[in-house]
């Protein structure tokens, strides 16, 4: 059999160069799609290449032009961070969110087409059949479901986790599907009819993703373990490990000729390995922060990552360099915290809300309204911020003693409805830290 193919042809071009760059070991990519304000949990490309569709923790999804690696629309109708994102023909796309729906999108509109409800809780798990007619979708009610993608009916409940249900992946002839979660199991369905043909059971793990190889007779799985598994289908056994990480793998694609596979996950590194013969070809270095998504080029030629540092980054296969040449750093600090053990403890604290809010005007496609002046102002009322309705009529005026009480309750609490993820902070000193820092870096109450 043909040992080497146009993909891993470039993928050793690829090693080649980038040594010669010095970026393997060491160093970041430079190459980006940078706009969204938060995790980029997915990426996907349209059949031609010449489009991206990314999806965010900030509750958008953005339509690239993914050439020019320019922005042609924000999509911003989900009230819960997206998780998976799928071109749909005829110019529209599909994306699932933990708002509990999936959402029909016209592309050329820029609106929503159709929402699709049914599942209990998060949906982190989507995929689209070959032919582009039925969607899959997994929850973290256990189940998942099968749609009618034109009509938007449910035509199948799938039930057999027993946990949340993390990846969904159509056989390359879409008659069945295969499902993994947070059980530890792989489960083999039949798409028509809707029944479970095989249980897999795996080693206990989480499975995070999962590809169908060899024309669909196996399938490649990875997550909490930092392992490849090889899958028999037929059998349900398990045939090999085929490598492993430093870390949870988070994220698998196929090359387009079925022979090399791309892996990445909170290592930072995507590594990218042989098929057949169950071999690593290379090792990148990724991003700043975990990746959690991967997409080939339909040419095999470049491969798209998507990572917690907000960005998608291009790689360009055949010559091992990135396409374009920004590298732009996470918001620092905007005072001197040096000398100041308060204030220091308050940014810390802030790290988490960062991933939410910024502290200068504008909330920049934030998953929450920008923070700026925030003491003093009405609860709902920043201007470029999409609210859900639960802070309509509000009569929330921000100040410290507020801001404490949301964090002390909870926001299913004390704002129940509202978009903010439930966090709480129950000690005192932290609280007053927070506020301090906050005082300093968005303006005094006024």
């Amino acid at each position: 059999m043909r040992r080497s193919s146009v993909c891993r042809r470039a993928v050793r071009l690829a090693a080649t160069a980038l040594l010669a760059l010095g970026f393997l070991g060491s160093g970041s990519a430079q190459a980006e799609l940078r706009g969204h304000g938060g995790f980029v949990k997915d990426v996907a490309l349209s059949q031609d290449g010449r489009f991206a569709l990314t999806a965010s923790f900030d509750y958008t999804v953005i339509y690239w032009d993914a050439e020019r690696q320019e922005a042609l629309a924000v999509l911003d109708a989900h009230e819960a961070a997206v998780n998976a994102v799928a071109f749909l023909p005829g110019g529209r796309a599909l994306s699932a969110s933990d708002d509990g729906t999936l959402r029909v999108w016209d592309l050329n509109a820029q609106d929503t087409q159709r929402i699709l409800r049914g599942h209990e809780g998060r949906v982190p798990a989507l995929a689209l059949s070959p032919n582009g007619d039925l969607a899959a979708s997994g929850g973290w009610d256990n189940s998942v479901r099968l749609w009618d993608v034109e009509s938007g009916e449910a035509l199948h409940l799938l039930e057999g986790h027993e946990n949340n249900v993390n990846v969904v992946a159509f056989s390359p002839d879409g008659r069945q599907l295969l499902s993994g979660g947070y059980d530890g199991k792989l489960l083999l369905w039949d798409v028509e009819s809707g029944d479970l043909l095989q249980g897999l059971e795996g080693n206990g793990f989480p499975i995070n993703a999962l590809v169908f190889v060899n024309d669909g007779r196996e399938a490649i799985s990875a997550g909490v373990d930092e392992s490849l598994h090889l899958w028999d289908l037929e059998s349900g056994s398990r045939l090999a490990e085929v490598g492993r990480h430093e870390g949870a793998i988070l994220a698998l694609a196929l090359s387009p000729d079925g022979e090399t596979l791309a892996s990445a996950g909170l290592d930072r590194r995507i590594r990218f390995w042989d098929v057949e013969h169950r071999e690593e070809l290379i090792s990148l270095p990724g991003h700043l922060a975990p990746v959690w998504s991967l997409a080939f080029a339909p040419d095999g030629a470049r491969l798209f990552s998507a990572g917690s540092d907000e960005v998608v980054r291009v790689w360009d296969l055949e010559s091992g360099e990135e396409i374009g040449v920004s590298l732009a750093t996470r918001e620092t600090p905007p005072i001197d915290l040096s000398g100041d053990p308060e204030l220091a403890r308050g940014e810390k604290v802030f790290r988490t809300c960062a991933v939410c809010h910024s502290v200068t005007p504008g909330s920049g496609r934030r998953a929450g309204p920008t923070l700026y002046k925030v003491f003093g102002r009405p609860a709902g009322s920043v201007e470029d911020y999409n609210y859900s309705s639960a802070l309509d009529g509000s009569d929330i005026i921000w100040t410290g003693e507020t801001i404490s009480d949301l964090f002390r309750l909870g926001p299913d609490l004390y704002t129940p409805g509202s978009k903010m993820p439930v966090q709480r902070i129950s000690g005192d000193e932290d609280l007053a830290a927070l506020m301090r820092y906050l005082e300093e870096v968005t303006g005094p109450q006024e």
